[in-house]
């Protein structure tokens, strides 16, 4: 697979941001007086968007608010940055650059962060463009990102690929006409991927830079 472009997700492909988001998760929890649930069932939150789980929980619009703005507050105190690149991926990115590969992110992070956290990692010189979730963006459909991500590289969308860990990374790519590879090293796992459809599954970042090529 040699595709002339590539996109990809940031966190749990680009960045392990599993520290920051948990963080926040266990504070917004707290905030609202829940009991905080461990890591391993507030895994399950990462991917798609927070308000997009607290709806389908079923919680009124003024709860959902509150939530929110807890889990909001926690990543303005520092939680967005506590991340790390996960190792090969700075290398890769270059390599890619360097040859002239178009790539774009494309994140169910709202806008701001998004950019936030490619910057916080001297990246954004590497992409067309960092694009993540506008405001009026819910559900777990990552299409209208992906989209944005394509138009700032300008090929088709079948000469390229999208890279991510989630469901809705693979889903929505396929919605758009996109080949996917998907990285069982992020948040999801492999039998995820390979439900979701992926057109490959990577365990590593050492694969996925040799899938590239």
């Amino acid at each position: 697979m040699t595709p002339r472009g590539i996109i990809f997700d940031l966190d749990g492909t680009l960045t392990d941001s599993k520290p920051g988001l948990l963080a926040g998760l266990r504070h917004m929890h707290r905030t609202l007086g829940w009991e905080v649930p461990p890591d391993d069932e507030l895994e399950r939150w990462l991917g798609p968007p927070t308000v997009t789980i607290l709806a389908e929980a079923g919680h009124p619009q003024p709860v959902i608010d509150r939530a929110i703005a807890a889990f909001r507050a926690a990543l303005d105190a520092g939680a967005l940055l506590e991340s790390r690149l996960y190792p090969g991926i700075a290398p890769l990115l270059a390599r890619l650059h360097d040859a002239r590969r178009p790539m774009g992110v494309a994140t169910h992070k709202i806008q701001r962060d998004a950019v936030a956290v490619v910057e916080h990692y001297g990246l954004s010189e590497r992409f067309r463009g960092v694009h993540g979730r506008m405001p009026d963006e819910v559900g777990h459909s990552k299409a209208p990102v992906i989209a944005r991500a394509v138009a700032s590289i300008g090929l088709p969308p079948g000469e390229l690929v999208m890279v991510g860990d989630r469901v809705n990374d693979i889903a929505s790519a396929h919605e758009l006409g996109m080949p996917s590879i998907g990285v069982a090293y992020g948040y999801g796992g492999r039998d995820e991927l390979a439900a979701a459809g992926a057109t490959r599954i990577v365990d590593s970042v050492d694969e996925l830079a040799d899938l590239l090529g």
